[in-house]
Order: structure tokens, then C-alpha cells, then sequence
């Protein structure tokens, strides 16, 4: 425990600084004082627990100072040096809270330590207690708060007891004259992020606090001033708290919302809330305090692109790593653009990123074990906090599939140790450009039509005809890429009879128009 010594004499501070052995019996000298004023500066920089002091000084004197050291915050104790003739300052002393005195006269490093460690062994004692009852303090309000939360959440729900509330929250009943009986809340959202979810926050302060969404909370805070600047203040101070109670929590953010006068102002509060969380999740913005509150009006639920979601599918089945990655674009700019809740955006991805994980295990992709433990079982997306953290993640998860794709090697699914299938490859693209069909592949090769296509799905997976459509995609895309020949053009150097034919093959391939494909991403 830390001791300060104050006594105008410079001797006596000498004298107890450099002849008692502080530290061994469990104290440090942490520093002196020639009066009370400088003494009461120096109690929260040095961190003061006992203060031995003279009685007689200058400018403040020891009662003085004892009296001063009631005003803080944490128990400090006080023992008296006293010379033989300040009796009755002593009994003042003692009534005030010093602990004991010692006369300077006869005063003993010893009998100095048994005095101290009296006193030192009381004030543990009282600190504890205190302690104890701080934390019953917040217990309870802890437990109040949570029975008055779940209150007013069923009340919200079905309506139930919405008397007491209204006097519980607001001190008059709904519809009173007594309007001045009535006192004020403010609503505030607080979103401690997955990381900080466990942290055992607790409300000080605050009536009552309801769930609005996974990991953000409403608050219902006691009003210092029934305005709107009230409400700012109240988030100021919020934010705050939050700086240090949730410092290592990086996506924790502060909604200011707006001052309650009756209890029917709480479900309007937590619209505006809810609307600020989906304002937060879209927007770029990363402050810790949203002021501006936006207004919760009412609109359509706003669809899920399944349409491009599926054309990302069916570019991993046709291994077309261009027009997935593609798609994940056009997909993540129509749900910006769309906005619609974080609650169905998310397991909207999550199953994404599970299908594809599917099809591309069908196709042979390389470490999709690894893809699976990354992307789908990974629970990292539902913690997400921002829309740019959710297309980061999905473009992730596509350029990984891409380079397991890649992995596989050209062309090799389509190897073959069989003479007959690796005649028919080459046949095929030798003369995709020829509207050949599978009868010639057949007359090619010198085997029956039906035995070759049975043949070859066995070894390759997949048909003659859907083998001979990728090469022809392929070059479409590669010429298409290069921007030289119009779309007719193309559809004719790749074997198609008509550009109406080719561009319907394209899309159900490739998973856009060749229009679409030619425009950069």
C-alpha cells in the first residue's frame, strides 16, 4: 500500500522516509507533502492508500485534509502525528475518521508499523466490503433490468402490460394530464460485433435494453434533457464507455436515436434503430456514432437474385471460370443496388457457397475439402458486420474455385488411356468449326454410335454432344475476347447455323449473352 507522509517539519519527513523499512512490511513510501494542500493534489497521482499527517500546518491543516479525504471516491485512512499538547485536536482527528495517532515525541519505527498494519489489515477489509456490495448493487440492477427487458419485449409482442410499463419506464400512465409527472428515455442502439458478443457488457444506467438483431441492442436511458440534443449527448456518452469497455472489438458502432415520452414511442424507436443497422450494413461509412437517424419508412421486401445466382451455378457445372467470377460481380452489384435485409442476405450466400462447393466436387475440382472448411463451414460470414466484408468473402470463395479449377490441368478430365476416346477428341477439335454430329464421330473412329456414346460417358462423364458444345464455347469465348468478328461471325466459326442457335447455346453454357460477355466486367 502506498503512504504519504505531511508534516511542515522537514526533519519528521526525513526521519520517516530514510529510518523505517517500508518495504518490508508491505508498504511503499510513496512520497511526502510540507501541507494538506499540496498533500490532497498529490492523493490520485501517486495513488495514496494511507496518509500519516501533522495536525498543525499551514495554508490546510490535518483536519482539514481529513476531512477532504471523505470526498473521495475509494476509502483512504488517515493516522494522526501528534506532539504531546494537541489533545483535543487529536479527539477531533479521530472523530472525523483517522484510524489512530502517534505522539512525535516517542514515536518508534516499530510501534509506528503496528499502528500501520492495523490499519492497512481495516481498510483491506473495508474496501472489500464495499467491493461485495458494488457488485450486489449491479447484480440487482443487472436482474431488474432483464425482468423489466423481458417485460417490455412481450409487450411489444402481444401487447401485455402496457400500464405498468408506461408507469414503470415513464413515472404517469398513458394518457395522464399529468404530463410534467411523466419523465423522458432515449433510445440508443449499441452493435458490439460477433467479437465482442460475450464480453458480459453491462448496461449501467440503462432501464432497459432489447435484442434488435444479432449482436446490437436497444437501450432505453434515462433522459438528463427531453430533447434531441438530450438524445446526442446520451450517445456521446455511450460511445465513450464503449471506447473503453469494448476497445478490442473492431466493429462496434453507436446509433443515436430519439427522446420516448410514452411507451407507445418504443416500436418507432426500434424501426429507426433497426433501419440504422441496415443503413450501417450498406454503407461505407465505418464511424463509431451514427447521428443522423434515417426514417424508418415502410418498403417492398426487396427479391434475392436467384436468376444470377443460378447462371453462377451453371458456369462452375460448365467449368467456365470466367463467367462465375463474372456473375459473382453482377451478383454482389445487384444486392447493393437492391439492399435487402442482412438477415436474408446472408444464408442467401452461405447456401451459394455450399452449392458450389457441390458442383464443383461433381466436376472434379481440386481440394474442395479445403474450399468446404474455408467457405461453407466457416462461420466467419455470419459475423460480418458490412456488405464489403460479405462480396470480399464471396469473391474470395470464387477465385479459390477458380484456381482449383485450374489445378486439374488442361484437359484433364478429358484424358483417356482408351485409343478410341482419344481419337474422338481430336476429331472433335479438328472440326468444331463443321456441324459435324455424334454419327460422324461414330464413322470416324469405326465404332457403332450407341457403343462409342456409351463408351465415352463411362470414361469422360458427360456426353459427346456436351463435350463437343464446350470446345465450341471455348474458341466462341476466345474470339469473342478478342473483339474482333462480330457475334454471326462467331456463331459461324464455331460450327453453329445460326447466331439465334449460338447465342441461346451461350447463355445456357457460359451463363450470359455474348453481348454481355464482350462488355468488361
Amino acid at each position: 500500500m502506498n503512504v504519504l507522509v505531511v508534516d511542515d517539519e522537514p526533519i519528521i519527513r526525513q526521519g520517516l522516509r530514510e529510518l523505517v523499512d517500508w518495504e518490508h512490511f508491505g508498504f511503499t513510501y510513496a512520497g511526502d507533502a510540507e501541507d494538506g494542500m499540496e498533500a490532497y493534489e498529490l492523493i490520485d497521482a501517486l495513488h495514496i492508500d494511507i496518509v500519516i499527517t501533522d495536525l498543525i500546518m499551514p495554508r490546510m491543516d490535518g483536519l482539514a485534509l481529513i476531512r477532504k479525504l471523505k470526498e473521495c471516491s475509494r476509502p483512504i485512512s488517515s493516522v494522526v502525528l501528534s506532539c504531546m499538547d494537541d489533545f483535543t485536536y487529536v479527539k477531533e482527528a479521530m472523530k472525523l475518521g483517522a484510524k489512530d495517532y502517534i505522539l512525535k515525541p516517542t514515536m518508534e519505527p516499530e510501534s509506528l508499523m503496528d499502528i500501520l498494519v492495523g490499519v492497512k489489515r481495516d481498510l483491506e477489509i473495508q474496501r472489500n466490503e464495499r467491493r461485495e456490495q458494488g457488485l450486489r448493487e449491479l447484480e440487482l440492477a443487472s436482474t431488474l433490468q432483464m425482468q423489466l427487458s423481458t417485460r417490455l419485449q412481450a409487450y411489444l409482442q402481444s401487447g401485455v402490460g402496457e400500464a405498468e410499463l408506461q408507469a414503470e419506464l415513464f413515472g404517469a400512465a398513458a394518457g395522464s394530464s399529468r404530463a410534467d409527472a411523466a419523465s423522458s428515455l432515449v433510445s440508443l442502439l449499441l452493435h458490439t460485433g460477433a467479437s465482442a458478443a460475450a464480453t458480459g457488457w453491462r448496461w449501467t444506467g440503462c432501464l432497459a435494453a432489447l435484442p434488435l438483431a444479432a449482436d446490437s441492442v436497444l437501450l432505453l436511458m434515462p433522459a438528463a434533457a427531453a430533447t434531441d440534443g438530450g438524445a446526442l449527448a446520451a450517445a456521446a456518452a455511450l460511445e465513450r464507455a464503449a471506447q473503453v469497455r469494448l476497445a478490442d472489438a473492431p466493429d462496434w458502432f453507436i446509433g443515436a436515436g430519439v427522446v420516448l415520452r410514452r411507451l407507445q414511442d418504443v416500436q418507432p424507436a426500434a424501426a429507426l434503430h433497426a433501419q440504422q443497422l441496415h443503413e450501417r450494413f450498406y454503407g461505407m461509412s465505418r464511424n463509431r456514432r451514427i447521428v443522423l437517424a434515417p426514417e424508418a419508412a415502410s418498403k417492398p421486401t426487396a427479391a434475392l437474385p436467384y436468376d444470377i445466382r443460378s447462371d453462377l451455378l451453371r458456369c462452375i457445372v460448365h467449368d467456365n471460370s470466367e463467367g462465375y467470377l463474372h456473375h459473382a460481380d453482377v451478383l454482389c452489384a445487384r444486392l447493393r443496388e437492391q439492399r435487402p435485409e442482412k438477415e436474408r442476405v446472408l444464408p442467401f450466400i452461405q447456401e451459394l457457397l455450399a452449392l458450389a462447393a457441390g458442383y464443383a466436387r461433381e466436376r472434379g475440382y481440386a481440394e474442395i475439402d479445403r474450399y468446404e472448411e474455408l467457405f461453407v463451414h466457416n462461420k466467419a460470414l455470419q459475423q460480418f458486420a458490412s456488405f464489403e466484408q460479405v462480396q470480399l468473402f464471396l469473391l474470395q470463395a470464387m477465385s479459390t474455385l477458380s484456381e482449383h479449377q485450374m489445378a486439374l490441368g488442361n484437359d484433364q478430365k478429358h484424358r483417356s488411356a482408351n485409343p478410341f476416346i482419344r481419337k474422338v477428341l481430336t476429331y472433335m477439335r479438328e472440326n468444331y468449326a463443321s456441324p459435324i454430329s455424334t454419327s460422324d464421330m461414330a464413322d470416324h473412329v469405326r465404332l457403332s454410335r450407341s457403343y462409342l456414346s456409351d463408351l465415352y460417358s463411362k470414361e469422360i462423364g458427360e456426353s459427346l454432344s456436351e463435350t463437343l458444345t464446350r470446345i465450341r464455347m471455348e474458341e466462341a469465348k476466345r474470339r469473342l475476347r478478342a473483339g474482333e468478328m462480330k457475334v454471326y461471325e462467331v456463331a459461324d466459326a464455331v460450327g453453329f447455323p445460326d447466331a439465334k442457335t449460338f447465342a441461346k447455346t451461350f447463355k445456357r453454357v457460359v451463363g450470359c449473352s455474348p453481348k454481355e460477355f464482350e462488355k468488361p466486367n
